[in-house]
């Protein structure tokens, strides 16, 4: 019986976050009118591929360009770059994500899809958001920002200092939302790193704690006694 060839090829994947097998579902090898001759006596054409993740079944479209170096070459030796739609992931998200309730996987999401895209406005309007719901379910609907983190900082929910922090972060968010202000690359970075830090402190880290605490438990019940002297 014949073998079937594998059409699996390495791809990235935007649901794992990483290069995975990829099956083709449909390929055109040469997209007609994107053939170019290059100043430099290259030439290029592109072609394109949906393409499903043999991890975790995902799909996504992906156009390539392939630019042959030398003018008589064009099998076997060329340079590609690849692009995806919907894009690949600008930030990650942590691994401890999908143990978040859902509504702050909808609100969060929303921030992940607008920093991919570099919607950087809404991001950071974003973050405020996220983090002002966090903040109400701590310390109940009790006023502005500023009462609601001292009454965090009061009840040792966070320290001082992870106060001023978050005052940072929604300053930022709400200068986005109110006085135009685009953050950068490099500071939207920082607003998610704060963002994410807070949201494991307040969230992840407890139920860890409480995890580990149970484990500890066990390993102490099947740890045998020491034999007394």
């Amino acid at each position: 019986m014949p073998t079937v060839p594998d059409s699996t090829q390495r791809f990235t994947c935007r649901v794992c976050q990483r290069e995975t097998g990829h099956v083709p579902l449909a390929t055109n090898p040469r997209i007609p009118g994107s053939e170019k001759q290059l100043p430099n006596g290259e030439r290029s054409f592109q072609l394109c591929a949906v393409l499903q993740c043999r991890d975790c079944n995902s799909t996504t479209y992906c156009l390539i360009t392939r630019v042959y170096p030398h003018p008589g070459l064009m099998e076997g030796h060329f340079v590609q770059q690849k692009f995806y739609f919907p894009p690949l992931p600008v930030r990650k998200k942590p691994e401890w994500f999908s143990c978040l309730q859902d509504g702050y996987q909808a609100v969060l999401g929303e921030v992940y899809q607008a920093i991919d895209n570099s919607l950087f406005f809404l991001a950071s309007a974003g973050t405020r958001t996220a983090v002002d719901q966090l903040i109400v379910e701590k310390t109940g609907d009790v006023g502005s920002f500023e009462h609601k983190i001292r009454k965090l900082v009061e009840a040792n929910t966070i320290d001082a200092t992870e106060g001023e922090i978050l005052v940072a972060l929604i300053d930022a968010g709400s200068a986005s939302a109110h006085r135009s202000y685009k953050p950068t690359p490099e500071n939207m970075n920082h607003m998610m790193e704060i963002l994410e830090a807070i949201f494991y402190k307040l969230l992840i880290e407890p139920e860890r704690k409480k995890e580990l605490t149970r484990k500890a438990e066990e390993l102490r019940q099947a740890t045998p006694p020491r034999k007394p002297v």
